[in-house]
């Protein structure tokens, strides 16, 4: 069963949402809803800092400052 839910904003955020909205050719209760569950989805800061731990005991590598400076140039070019 679905519910409704109400939310009250300012004229500036509600313009910016149905502008949003628009440019993405949905109503604004539909991009609500999306950005509604793609937060609910999202992983919380905790989970999100333990998968990096563990990314980086998998690569257990060590990195000078300039070896990271010179990576991040070769990706940006």
């Amino acid at each position: 069963m679905a519910r409704k839910i109400t939310v009250y904003v300012d004229e500036e955020l509600h313009r910016r949402l149905k502008a949003a909205a628009s440019l993405r050719g949905q109503a604004l209760s539909d991009f609500m809803l999306e950005a509604a569950r793609r937060v609910l989805e999202a992983p919380d800061r905790r989970r999100a800092a333990a998968h990096m731990d563990r990314v980086r005991r998998r690569i257990q590598a060590t990195f000078t400052a300039e070896e990271l400076r010179s990576m991040r140039e070769e990706g940006r070019t």
